[in-house]
């Protein structure tokens, strides 16, 4: 199951990096999603020289975020047994693909070098998840999509309040996606427990599920 898990991670990350490629060589013809717009030379679709970001640091978790989204989602159109489920992680992966190509294509603008690979923690996540099947596999990945999707929207949330337009941008989607993950999580029996105070950027402590 380990070698299935990492012969998957390795087909994943050539096709994340190829779509990242792609962008790079064609960055003024995209917008931060990835998508094909209408522009002058070194013009976004929001008039500014470039769509910039401002902390390099928040572009490298970021970066890691989506890189670790985009290969749970391909595991779980392979794991997965509840066809929301699967639905769910096919939109992961469109939204996630297109955030993490616009935000390359941004990094290869303002000279910052990105991650490419995973870091241990969500390698040992992947690892782990790549063992399941079926209905364990389901609430095993929608549980960490509920705590990994809190936690991207918190970050988010703060990078916005300071006037970063990527992150701004970007977080409706964000938002979008952990709705969507606390619905489908309880259809698989999980429950969020999260409160709307939580879910603030100011909040302290993280996301608890419990299974129902």
């Amino acid at each position: 199951m380990k070698f299935l898990g990492r012969g998957l991670l390795v087909t994943t990350t050539s096709l994340l990096l190829t779509a990242i490629g792609f962008a790079q060589s064609n960055r003024v013809e995209y917008d931060s999603y990835g998508d094909k717009v209408s522009q002058t030379a070194d013009r976004d679709p929001y008039g500014s020289n470039l769509f910039q970001t401002a902390d390099p640091q928040f572009m490298r978790e970021a970066a890691q975020d989506a890189m670790a989204k985009i290969h749970l989602a391909y595991l779980a159109l392979q794991n997965a047994q509840n066809e929301q489920v699967k639905s769910f992680a096919l939109q992961i992966l469109t939204d996630y693909s297109k955030a993490q190509r616009g935000l390359f294509s941004i990094a290869s603008q303002q000279f910052v070098v990105l991650p490419n690979t995973l870091d241990s923690a969500n390698l040992d996540t992947f690892e782990a998840l790549s063992q399941l099947h079926g209905a364990p596999f389901d609430k095993a990945y929608m549980k960490a999509m509920l705590n990994g999707d809190q936690t991207a929207t918190s970050r988010f949330k703060q990078e916005a309040a300071k006037g970063d337009a990527w992150a701004n941008h970007t977080l409706p989607t964000l938002e979008s996606n952990f709705k969507e993950a606390q619905k489908v999580a309880v259809m698989v029996g999980i429950h969020s427990t999260v409160s709307e105070e939580q879910r603030s950027p100011r909040a302290s402590k993280p996301t608890s599920t419990e299974s129902q």
